[in-house]
């Protein structure tokens, strides 16, 4: 009898090591397929997000080829207005006078229409970089042309007062805004 005790313990014990030798290797298995499924996931997340910032900056871009697109021979009226009302806003926000806003039509290529504006201000450098970032990020095509910055005159009343202000400059930024003529 003891020794059927014993051969069932020595089974007790065999099946006890088979079934957590059997359920150890099972468990092994499953941690590998999850860990690459996870990173399977990573990969496909990082691919999902890169594919959202490509079509957020190439809706941007299409957005700005859509507004450079027309069938006239010319920028309109309006379309100056706007243009120079956007760089009042946009001087400011940024608080910077402006002395001079002017535009000319410019003669350009054939199929591309070109209107040059001439703007004079008074700003700091920080100002003045803030004011060109601006630019950039219209919608629309740009291209500047010049950026000339001069120390403005400060009367010596003004120094006195104002020692601890940012240092001023007259600034003159000569730039193109294009639109590209439709063929029909």
């Amino acid at each position: 009898m003891r020794e059927k005790y014993m051969i069932f313990t020595l089974l007790m014990i065999a099946f006890a090591v088979g079934f957590f030798m059997i359920s150890s290797k099972i468990v092994t298995e499953k941690l590998q397929v999850i860990e690459e499924t996870d990173h399977k996931i990573k990969v496909a997340q990082e691919k999902l997000n890169s594919a959202k910032i490509l079509d957020q900056q190439l809706s941007q871009f299409a957005m700005i080829i859509d507004n450079s697109l027309t069938k006239s021979n010319s920028f309109s009226f309006d379309e100056v207005n706007e243009f120079k009302k956007t760089i009042g806003e946009l001087a400011h926000q940024r608080t910077i006078s402006l002395t001079k806003l002017v535009d000319s039509k410019k003669f350009s290529l054939p199929n591309l229409i070109e209107t040059t504006y001439t703007i004079e201000m008074e700003a700091s450098f920080v100002q003045t970089g803030q004011f060109v970032s601006d630019l950039e990020a219209l919608d629309n095509i740009i291209k500047i042309h010049s950026i000339d910055i001069t120390p403005a005159q400060v009367n010596d009343k003004d120094k006195a007062n104002d020692k601890t202000s940012v240092s001023k400059y007259r600034v003159s930024i000569e730039l193109s805004v294009f639109k590209v003529k439709k063929e029909i």
